[in-house]
C-alpha cells in the first residue's frame, strides 16, 4: 500500500515490488516532505492515527497533476502537491501542516464564506476568480479556475475541503489587455479634440489598471510644478484635476531620467534609495508605488503619465511595458490633435483679424466702430465680457466713459461709476503696455484703493483680466480695452500679442472716425442752430398765440359775470321791485363778484408764485391730514357733479416738511380739475403712497383725458385743452402751472399721464419725505436767519437774462449788498471788478460757456468764494452736476428770494480790516 496507508520505512520498496513505482525517484517532492513531516505536532496527529478518509484524500492530492491542496478539520490543516508549490511562492516552506487561514490570511475574507458552504456539503467552482494575494512580499491580483469539494470523514461528516485549481492570470490579463487596446484604439480614432480624448483615455486606463490612480500632468519649468490635468481611479474622477505637485517630489536624478525619456518604476517608495529624500511627501500624497512615464515634445519634457497605488506593489514587466505603450500611443494622438487644434485656432484668429480689419475699414461712424472694435477684440481674446472706455467727454466734462460692452448687459455697469486711477486701471489710461493677470483677485496691484478695495458690489465676476491702451498716432490716449473671464488663467502671452496688434489697427480707424465725426458734428451744429432758430420762432408763435387766446379768454371770463351784475343792478333800479327780487338781485351780484374775485386772486396768486414772492411757512406735516383738508374744500364741487371720490392712504404716517396751506391748495386744485373735466357721476381716486425717499400723491379720474400733444405742455402757464365756444368748463389755464411751481418750491416734482382723450388722466405730486431733523417747525434757513444778522457781501451775478439779473440785483442791493452783473462768462473772467467777490450767483445756460465750466475756472482764482447755481434745471441729475462742478448751493428758478437771502446770511462777508476800523471810529 502507498503512503500514507503504509507508514513503515520499507513502504517505498514495497511499492516497487508491487509495480506501483518504477523507481524511488518517482516519488514526488511533496510526498517525501509529507513522509518526513512531524504530523504529531499538528492537530491531525501521527500518520498512523489518521482515519482512512484522510489518508485517501491526501493520497488523491499527491496523485493529482493539477495544483491541489487539502484543508482538514476545524484547524484547516494544509496538505498540497508539487503543482501547488509555485502558487505558494515564498509561503511554500511554512504552508505544509499550517492553518490555511494563516497561510492565506489576505484572501480568507473572500474564500472563507465559500468554504462554509463546502463544509455544509456543497461543491463550488467557477472560472476567473480574482484574488489579490501576497506570495512574494507584495500584493498582486491573480485569476483562478477552481473547484472546492467537500471531503467526508469515516463517520459521514464533512471533515475537509479539497481544492483543485489552475491559475489563468496570464490568459485573463491577455484578454483584458486585448479588449482594452481595442477600446483605446477606437477612442483614439473617434475623438478629435484634446480634452475629450485625454479624459477618455485616462478613464480607460484607470479601468484597466484597477485599484490604481492614473494621472496626466504637465510640467511648468518656470514655476517648477506639475499641474494635474486629469486623474482617475477605477473609471471615476478623483477630483485632483487642476491641482499641483512640486517638481521636487522627484529626485534630481529621477528628473534627469524623465528628461532623457526613461520611465521610472518604483515598487515601494518607502524603501527605494532614490526616493529617500522625497518619500515623506510622496507617502502623504498616497503614492506608495508608482510608474512615471515621460511625455516629451521634441527634446522638451512636456509632462508625464503617473500610474500609482496607495500601497507597495510589484509592477510586472508586462504592466510596465503596457503602460509605456499606452501612454506613448495616447501622447502621440494628443500631440497630433493639439497641433490640429493650434492650426484651427490660428486659422480662426486670422479669419477674425481679417473680419475685424474689414469692419474697421468699412465704417466711419464712431459708435458703430467702437462697438465693432469691442466685439472683435472680445472674440479675439476669448473673453466672457469686454468693454471699451472711450476718452470722450460728457456734459460734465468727465472722460473715460464706458462706451461699449460685449458679452454683458449695460445694466451690469450702470451703478459702478467711472473707473478710478487704481494701480490696475491707471497704466492703461496713461498709455502703458498691456496688463494681464491670471487671477486679478490675487494680483498684488488689486484692491489697494478705497472705498471698495477691489470690485464694487454687483461687479461682474472677473478672475482673468486683460487690458490694453488704445493710443492715436499723435500719442493721445483714445481709451482702453478691458477684458474679463470668470475663470482664472484664460489669457496667455499669445492673447496679449494678438490684442497688442489689434489695438494698433483700431487706433488708426478711431482716429479717422473721430475726424469724420468732428466734421459731421460741425454740420449737425449748423443744422442744430437752424433748427433751434426755427423751434424758437415756432415756440414764440405758440406763446404769442397762447397769450392772445388767454387775453381773449380772460376778457370772456371777466365779461361773463358783468352781464348778470348789470342785469341785477337794472333790476334794483326798477320802482316796482319787491323784497324777494331785491334779495335775488343781491345774491346774483354777490355770487358774480365772488367769481370775479377768484379769477383775480388766481391771477395774482400765480404771479406772486412764479416771481418768487410767496414765502412758504414750513412745518412738519402728516400728509393724511393734508389730504383730509383738501377733500373738505373740494367736496362741494365734487358732490355738485355727483362724482364718487375714493381716498387711498397707508396706515402708517407719511411725514413731509412744507407749507400746509399751499399743499392743500395744490390738492384742491387737482381735485377741482378732475371734477371739472370728468362727466357727471364719474369716479375720482385720491391716492397717497410712501416710497423710500419720497411721498407720491396722485389724483386719478375717468374723465376727458388729455391728448398726447398736450401732455408735454400741461404744466405750462395758460395751457388748457381745446377751447370751445361754449366754455362749459371755464378757467384760465393757470391751475396746473401754479401746482407745478408750488411743488417745486417744496423740492418736489409733478407728473401727468393720460392714455388719450376720454380715457381719464392722472396727476402725481412727489414730495421728499421729512428727515430725522425735520421735527422742528422752523426750517434751518429760518433758524439761522433768526440767529444772526445779515452782513453786506460783495456779489457777482452772471445771467444772460438781463431782466432777471438786474431785478435780482435790485433786491440784493436793497439788502445792503454790493452787486456786479454780467451777461456771459468771457466778460466775467476778463473783469477786474470781481477780484474781491465773496459769492458768485451763476446761471447754467450761458451763451458762451456753461455755468459749470465758468464755476470751475472762477474757483481757481477765488478758492474761498461761495458759488450758487441759479438755474431752471432742478432734477437730481442737475444738482449732481452742480456739486461736481464746485457749486455750494443749487437754486431753481423762479427762486424764492428768502431762500437766497438765507444763504447769504450764512456767509461771513465782514472784511478782515473792518473790526480795526470800527474800533478807531
Amino acid at each position: 500500500m502507498p503512503w500514507p496507508f503504509d507508514t513503515t520505512p520499507d513502504a517505498a520498496a514495497s511499492d516497487l515490488t508491487s509495480g506501483s513505482r518504477t523507481s524511488d525517484s518517482h516519488i514526488s517532492e511533496m510526498e517525501r516532505r509529507m513522509r518526513a513531516f512531524p504530523w504529531e505536532t499538528t492537530p491531525v496527529g501521527p500518520v498512523h492515527t489518521w482515519p482512512h478518509s484522510l489518508k485517501s484524500a491526501v493520497r488523491t492530492v499527491l496523485d493529482l497533476r493539477l495544483p491541489a491542496y487539502l484543508a482538514w478539520g476545524d484547524a484547516y490543516v494544509q496538505f498540497f502537491n508539487d503543482a501547488y508549490v509555485p502558487i505558494l511562492g515564498d509561503k511554500k516552506d511554512a504552508a505544509l501542516g499550517n492553518d490555511v487561514r494563516v497561510t492565506w490570511a489576505e484572501i480568507w475574507p473572500t474564500i472563507g464564506p465559500m468554504w462554509q458552504q463546502v463544509r455544509q456539503g456543497q461543491a463550488l467552482g467557477s472560472e476567473g476568480l480574482p484574488l489579490t494575494i501576497n506570495r512574494y512580499g507584495y500584493y498582486e491580483t491573480c485569476y483562478f479556475s477552481y473547484s472546492y469539494s467537500p471531503i467526508y470523514g469515516d463517520t459521514g461528516k464533512v471533515e475537509g475541503v479539497l481544492v483543485a485549481f489552475a491559475e489563468i492570470t496570464k490568459a485573463v490579463l491577455g484578454e483584458r489587455r486585448h479588449a482594452y487596446q481595442i477600446k483605446l484604439a477606437d477612442t483614439l480614432r473617434r475623438e478629435t479634440e484634446f480634452n475629450p480624448m485625454l479624459k477618455a483615455t485616462i478613464r480607460l486606463t484607470s479601468e484597466y489598471f484597477t485599484n490604481s490612480n492614473v494621472a496626466y500632468v504637465e510640467l511648468d519649468e518656470a514655476k517648477r510644478i506639475f499641474t494635474v490635468k486629469e486623474e482617475w481611479k477605477d473609471g471615476v474622477e478623483t477630483g485632483a484635476a487642476q491641482g499641483t505637485l512640486p517638481v521636487d517630489m522627484l529626485s534630481p536624478s529621477q528628473l534627469e531620467l524623465l528628461r532623457a525619456g526613461t520611465t521610472i518604476c518604483i515598487d515601494d517608495v518607502s524603501t527605494d534609495p532614490e526616493c529617500a529624500a522625497v518619500a515623506g511627501p510622496c507617502l502623504m500624497l498616497g503614492i506608495h508605488s508608482v510608474i512615471v512615464i515621460p511625455l516629451k515634445d521634441g527634446t522638451r519634457l512636456h509632462g508625464a503619465g503617473f500610474l500609482y497605488k496607495d500601497h507597495p506593489y510589484r509592477w510586472t514587466d508586462d504592466e510596465r511595458t503596457l503602460a509605456e505603450d499606452l501612454a506613448r500611443r495616447t501622447w502621440e494622438a494628443l500631440r497630433r490633435i493639439r497641433a490640429e487644434e493650434a492650426l484651427r485656432e490660428e486659422t480662426r484668429m486670422l479669419e477674425l483679424l481679417n473680419r475685424a480689419g474689414s469692419v474697421l475699414a468699412s465704417t466711419l461712424d464712431i459708435d458703430t466702430l467702437l462697438q465693432a472694435v469691442t466685439d472683435a477684440a472680445t472674440e479675439l481674446t476669448g473673453a466672457e465680457f469686454g468693454s471699451f472706455f472711450y476718452n470722450g467727454k460728457d456734459a460734465n466734462g468727465d472722460a473715460y466713459l464706458l462706451y461699449t460692452l460685449s458679452g454683458a448687459p449695460r445694466e451690469a455697469f450702470e451703478k459702478l461709476g467711472h473707473p478710478r486711477p487704481t494701480a490696475v486701471f491707471k497704466p492703461t489710461f496713461d498709455g502703458g503696455p498691456p496688463i494681464r493677470s491670471d487671477d486679478i483677485t490675487k494680483d498684488p496691484r488689486y484692491g489697494s484703493m478705497g472705498p471698495h478695495h477691489g470690485m464694487p458690489k454687483g461687479h461682474l465676476p472677473v478672475r482673468s483680466y486683460l487690458a490694453a491702451s488704445v493710443s492715436s498716432r499723435s500719442g493721445e490716449v483714445l481709451g482702453g480695452l478691458f477684458f474679463g473671464h470668470s475663470q482664472p488663467k484664460m489669457f496667455d502671452e499669445r492673447t496679449e500679442q494678438l490684442i497688442s496688434g489689434f489695438v494698433a489697427q483700431a487706433a488708426v480707424a478711431i482716429d479717422n472716425a473721430r475726424l469724420y465725426d468732428m466734421a459731421q458734428r460741425a454740420a449737425r451744429e449748423r443744422e442744430g442752430l437752424l433748427a433751434s432758430e426755427r423751434a424758437a420762432r415756432a415756440e414764440a408763435e405758440r406763446h404769442s398765440k397762447m397769450k392772445d387766446e388767454f387775453l381773449a379768454m380772460l376778457a370772456h371770463e371777466l365779461r361773463n359775470p358783468l352781464a348778470p351784475i348789470t342785469n341785477a343792478a337794472q333790476l334794483l333800479n326798477m320802482p316796482s321791485v319787491d323784497e324777494k327780487l331785491r334779495l335775488k338781485a343781491g345774491s346774483i351780484i354777490s355770487r358774480q363778484v365772488r367769481h370775479m374775485t377768484e379769477l383775480v386772486d388766481d391771477l395774482l396768486d400765480v404771479s406772486r408764485v412764479t416771481r418768487g414772492l410767496v414765502k412758504l411757512e414750513h412745518e412738519t406735516l402728516e400728509l393724511s391730514a393734508v389730504l383730509r383738508a383738501a377733500v373738505e374744500q373740494a367736496r362741494p364741487h365734487i358732490e355738485a357733479r355727483e362724482h364718487t371720490l375714493v381716498v387711498e392712504a397707508p396706515e402708517q404716517q407719511v411725514v413731509v416738511v412744507g407749507d400746509r396751506t399751499r399743499l392743500v391748495q395744490v390738492l384742491v386744485n387737482l381735485l377741482n380739475n378732475a371734477a371739472k373735466y370728468t362727466p357727471p357721476r364719474g369716479r375720482i381716486v385720491l391716492r397717497l403712497e410712501a416710497g423710500l425717499e419720497s411721498a407720491r400723491v396722485t389724483v386719478i379720474d375717468n374723465g376727458a383725458g388729455m391728448d398726447a400733444k398736450l401732455l408735454p405742455h400741461v404744466f405750462d402757464l395758460f395751457t388748457q385743452a381745446e377751447r370751445t365756444p361754449d366754455r362749459s368748463q371755464g378757467g384760465l389755464g393757470i391751475g396746473l402751472a401754479l401746482v407745478k411751481t408750488i411743488v417745486q418750491m417744496h423740492g418736489g416734482q409733478v407728473e401727468a399721464h393720460s392714455d388719450g382723450p376720454n380715457l381719464g388722466a392722472s396727476v402725481s405730486v412727489l414730495l421728499p419725505l421729512a428727515g430725522a431733523d425735520a421735527a422742528s417747525p422752523q426750517t434751518p434757513h429760518q433758524s439761522r436767519a433768526g440767529r444772526r444778522g445779515v452782513a453786506p457781501c460783495l456779489l457777482t451775478i452772471v445771467d444772460d437774462n438781463t431782466d432777471a439779473a438786474q431785478s435780482l440785483a435790485v433786491l440784493l442791493r436793497a439788502q445792503g449788498h454790493t452787486v456786479s452783473v454780467f451777461e456771459d462768462g468771457v466778460r466775467t473772467l476778463a473783469s477786474n471788478d470781481i477780484a474781491d467777490t465773496q459769492a458768485f450767483i451763476l446761471d447754467i445756460g450761458l451763451p458762451d460757456m456753461t455755468g459749470y465750466e465758468l464755476a470751475r475756472r472762477l474757483r481757481r482764482e477765488h478758492p474761498h468764494a461761495t458759488f450758487i447755481a441759479l438755474t431752471g434745471y432742478g432734477q437730481a441729475r442737475d444738482r449732481d452736476l452742480s456739486k461736481q462742478a464746485g457749486f455750494d448751493h443749487h437754486l431753481v428758478k423762479p427762486v424764492e428770494f428768502r431762500a437766497l437771502a438765507d444763504i447769504l446770511a450764512g456767509l461771513d462777508c465782514t472784511p478782515a480790516q473792518e473790526p480795526a476800523i470800527a474800533g478807531m471810529k
